[in-house]
Formats: C-alpha cells, structure tokens, sequence
C-alpha cells in the first residue's frame, strides 16, 4: 500500500469518527446540503446536454 493511500484511508478514518460525534439534526443538515449539491450539478450537466432528461 503506497503512502498516499495510507493517508487517504487514514483521513476517511478520522473523517467517521467526526460524523459519529454529531447529533442527528446536523447530519440531516449534511445530507441536505449534499441532495442539493447534486441536483444542481444534474441540473448543470442536463443543460450542457452532458446528461438525458
């Protein structure tokens, strides 16, 4: 394993622990914040013509 990978699993370790320490209304806000980010870029990617309606 390459040392990059090591600290890319390493920063997705840290990264869980830090959302199990949230309540459940800030992770509902996440996962907003996250379908809004991807309508928009569906949005963005239909009206380029780079994805079918």
């Amino acid at each position: 394993m390459t040392a990059l990978t090591r600290q890319l699993l390493e920063q997705k370790r840290q990264r869980r622990r830090m959302l199990t320490q949230l309540s459940f209304p800030e992770k509902v806000r996440i996962v907003e914040k996250l379908r809004d980010a991807s309508k928009r870029m569906a949005q963005a990617a239909r009206s380029q013509g780079l994805r079918a309606d």
